[in-house]
C-alpha cells in the first residue's frame, strides 16, 4: 500500500456507512463477514506502519553504529572496551560472603586483587591503543595483565573502588607497553549505560603523559639545582664575610708576634713562643683560602696548574675532618707536568671523590690512596671512550669501602642518582665530575668489587708550558728593605692600623693614619705634596679603598697606592694591576711581604 493510513481508514469508514445504508437489503451473516474483512484490512495497514518504522529505526540504529565504530577507530586518543563482569560477580560475592570492607581485603590478599585483574577481558581496542601499546593486533591486548605491571595493583584497586562508588574512575598508572617501554598514562574509565550491574562493558580512555611527566620531573630537578646553587652561593658569600671578619682578627696577631721578633731584648723563650703563634696564624690563614677556593663562584681561570699542589691542599682541607679510622696515603711526585685547568673546580673534583671515598669507609674504616702518575696513552688504550691518544696525568683515587654491584656503576654519573642516605647527597657530585674532566679533554673510569672497595681513575691531558723566569722567593734570614718616606694608611679596623703603623715605623717610615675613607681623602688634599705613598683597605664603609684611589688619581695623577684585602671577588692582583693600582697586598700582611711591597712600589 502507498497511500496514507488515515486516507485508507477513512476510505473504509465511508464504504461500511455505504453498507449500513444497505443494511435492510444485506442478510445478517454477510454484516459479520463483513466487519472482519474491514478488521483484517486494519491489522494489515497498521502492520505495515509499523514494519516501516521498525525499518528507518534498525537503519538509524545501524548508522549510528557505524558512526561509532568509525569514531572509536579512528579517535587519535587510544580507547579501550574492556568486559569487568568477572570482576564484578567476585566482588558480589565477597560481599555476599560477608565482607564488607573490600579495600581492606585485597590489601590483605593481593593474591586476590591480581587475579581479579586477571579476569579483566579487552574486547576492542582502537588504533591508536595498538600504536601506544605497540601491539600488531588485537588479540594482542586481550588481557589486561599484558600491560599492567605488578607494581600498580594497588592503583587498580582504587579504580575498582571508585567504581563501585560512581560507576567511573580516573587515575595515573604505569603500563607496561609490548616492545618494552615503560608509559605513564592516564586511564578514565565508566561503566557504560545499562551495564551498571554487570560490568560487561566499559569504556576506557587512555593519555599517554609520559613525556608530560618526564618534563615535570625534569623540571622538579632544576628547581632542585637551582636551590643548590643558591644555597653554594650564599656560602661563597658568607665565607668571604667570615674571611673578611678572620682575617682582620689574625692581622693584629700576626703583627704583634712578627713586632716581638724583632725587639732587640726579647729572650728565647718568648721568641719561641712568637715563632708558634706566627707558624699557627699562618696555618689558620691558608685554611682560610682553601675554604675560600673551594666555595667561592668565581669565573673560571683556566691555566697552567700541577696537580700535585692542588691535591696537597684539598688533603690538608680535608684531613682534619676525616675519622681516625680512615687512613690516607699519597704517591706523589715532587714535580710533574702542568695541566690546563681552574684550580676551583680541581678543588671541586678533589673534594666530590674524598668525600664519596669517606663515605664508603664511614662505619668500617679503611685506607684512602691517591697515586698521581704521568702515562703515555696509544691509539687502543681508550676503545669505548672518546679521548685522544697523548701525554696524560693519571690521577687514582682508591678506598677499601663497600664497594658497588654492576647496576649501581652504571647509574653513578646519571645526574640526581645517588646510593647516601637523605640530607648526604644529591647525586650531582659524579655528573660534575664528569662534565669537568670532559671539558678539559679527558676521561674517568671506574672499578669496584664489592665489600673490596672502588677506584677511580681520572685522565687530564698534559700541555706544554714555555719556560719562564722564576720569581725569587723571599728569604725570611735577609734584611728587610727599609726607608723614610711618609705613607698615608687607611684602615677602619684600628687594631690592625696600630699594627701595621708600628710595622712600617719599625722600617723606618714616617706613617698618618686614618680610620676612614673619607678622613683619608681630606688628610691628603691637605699633605699630597708630602705624602709619598698611600695603603688603603679595600673593604670599608661609606668609602671603599677602590673610590678612595680613583678620588686620589683625581687630586695627583702620579700618586702610588697600595691596597690591601682579605678577601674580594671584584678585584685580585692581576685586575689590580690591569686598572692601574701599584701595589696589591692579602691579609693579613706579613711584615716581610709589607716591607718589600712598598719598597717596590716607592722605587718603581
Amino acid at each position: 500500500m502507498t497511500e496514507n493510513s488515515s486516507s485508507i481508514l477513512w476510505r473504509l469508514f465511508s464504504y461500511f456507512s455505504e453498507l449500513l445504508t444497505m443494511s435492510t437489503q444485506i442478510r445478517p451473516t454477510d454484516i459479520g463477514l463483513i466487519v472482519v474483512l474491514g478488521l483484517l484490512i486494519i491489522l494489515l495497514v497498521l502492520n505495515q506502519r509499523k514494519k516501516r518504522i521498525i525499518t528507518n529505526k534498525s537503519k538509524q540504529l545501524a548508522e549510528t553504529e557505524e558512526r561509532y565504530a568509525l569514531l572509536f577507530e579512528h579517535s587519535p586518543i587510544a580507547l579501550l572496551e574492556e568486559d569487568l563482569s568477572s570482576v564484578k560477580n567476585f566482588l558480589d560475592r565477597l560481599e555476599n560472603e560477608g565482607v564488607s570492607d573490600l579495600e581492606s581485603y585485597f590489601e590483605q590478599h593481593p593474591e586476590s586483587l591480581r587475579r581479579c585483574i586477571d579476569m579483566v577481558r579487552v574486547n576492542a581496542a582502537n588504533r591508536a591503543a595498538l600504536t601506544l601499546y605497540g601491539a600488531n593486533k588485537k588479540e594482542d591486548l586481550l588481557h589486561l595483565t599484558a600491560i599492567l605491571p605488578e607494581s600498580q595493583n594497588l592503583v587498580f584497586l582504587q579504580t575498582v573502588m571508585l567504581l563501585l562508588k560512581k560507576k567511573t574512575a580516573q587515575f595515573l598508572f604505569e603500563n607496561n607497553s609490548l616492545d618494552g617501554r615503560v608509559l605513564t598514562v592516564e586511564r578514565r574509565v565508566v561503566v557504560a549505560s545499562g551495564f551498571e550491574k554487570s560490568w560487561k562493558k566499559v569504556f576506557v580512555t587512555v593519555i599517554d603523559i609520559t613525556e608530560q611527566v618526564k618534563l615535570r620531573n625534569e623540571n622538579k630537578a632544576f628547581e632542585k639545582q637551582l636551590q643548590q646553587t643558591q644555597k653554594l652561593e650564599a656560602i661563597g658569600s658568607l665565607a668571604g664575610g667570615i674571611a673578611h671578619d678572620f682575617n682582620n682578627i689574625l692581622a693584629p696577631i700576626m703583627g704583634r708576634a712578627e713586632l716581638m721578633l724583632v725587639e732587640s731584648d726579647i729572650n728565647s723563650e718568648a721568641a719561641e713562643h712568637c715563632r708558634g703563634i706566627l707558624e699557627a696564624s699562618r696555618r689558620a690563614r691558608d685554611l682560610v683560602k682553601q675554604i675560600l677556593t673551594f666555595s667561592r663562584q668565581v669565573d673560571q681561570e683556566i691555566q697552567p696548574v700541577c696537580l700535585t699542589d692542588i691535591i696537597e691542599e684539598v688533603v690538608k682541607l680535608v684531613h682534619p675532618t676525616l675519622p681516625t679510622t680512615i687512613e690516607i696515603k699519597m704517591h706523589l711526585p715532587e714535580s710533574c707536568p702542568r695541566i690546563m685547568a681552574d684550580s676551583t673546580q680541581l678543588h671541586q673534583i678533589l673534594m666530590n671523590l674524598m668525600t664519596n671515598a669517606y663515605h664508603a669507609m664511614e662505619e668500617t674504616g679503611g685506607q684512602l690512596n691517591i697515586r698521581l702518575e704521568t702515562m703515555t696513552l696509544g691509539l687502543g688504550a681508550f676503545d669505548d671512550l672518546s679521548i685522544t691518544p697523548g701525554l696524560y696525568q693519571q690521577l687514582t683515587v682508591e678506598d677499601t669501602g663497600h664497594g658497588m654491584d654492576e647496576a649501581t656503576m652504571t647509574k653513578i654519573f646519571d645526574p640526581y642518582f645517588t646510593t647516601k642516605s637523605r640530607g648526604k647527597g644529591t647525586g650531582l657530585g659524579l655528573a660534575v665530575v664528569l662534565g669537568i674532566l670532559r671539558g678539559y679533554g679527558g676521561e674517568i673510569r671506574v672499578a669496584s668489587t664489592l665489600g673490596k672497595g672502588t677506584t677511580f681513575t681520572l685522565y687530564f691531558p698534559v700541555v706544554e708550558v714555555a719556560e719562564t723566569s722564576p720569581q725569587l722567593a723571599i728569604d725570611p734570614q735577609e734584611p728587610m728593605p727599609r726607608g723614610s718616606e711618609h705613607i698615608l694608611l687607611v684602615d677602619d679596623e684600628k687594631s690592625i692600623a696600630d699594627v701595621t703603623t708600628s710595622m712600617l715605623e719599625r722600617l723606618g717610615y714616617k706613617v698618618t693614619v686614618r680610620l676612614s675613607g673619607f678622613d683619608a681623602l681630606e688628610a691628603y688634599r691637605s699633605l699630597s705634596s708630602t705624602i709619598d705613598l698611600v695603603i688603603a683597605d679595600l673593604t670599608m664603609p661609606q668609602m671603599t679603598g677602590l673610590q678612595l684611589y680613583k678620588k686620589i688619581k683625581l687630586l695627583r695623577s702620579d700618586a702610588k697606592v697600595i691596597i690591601c684585602t682579605g678577601f674580594s671577588e671584584q678585584l685580585t692582583s692581576d685586575k689590580s694591576r690591569v686598572i692601574g693600582i701599584e701595589g696589591f697586598l692579602n691579609k693579613p700582611v706579613i711584615m716581610a711581604d709589607l716591607a718589600h711591597c712598598v719598597r717596590r712600589v716607592l722605587d718603581s
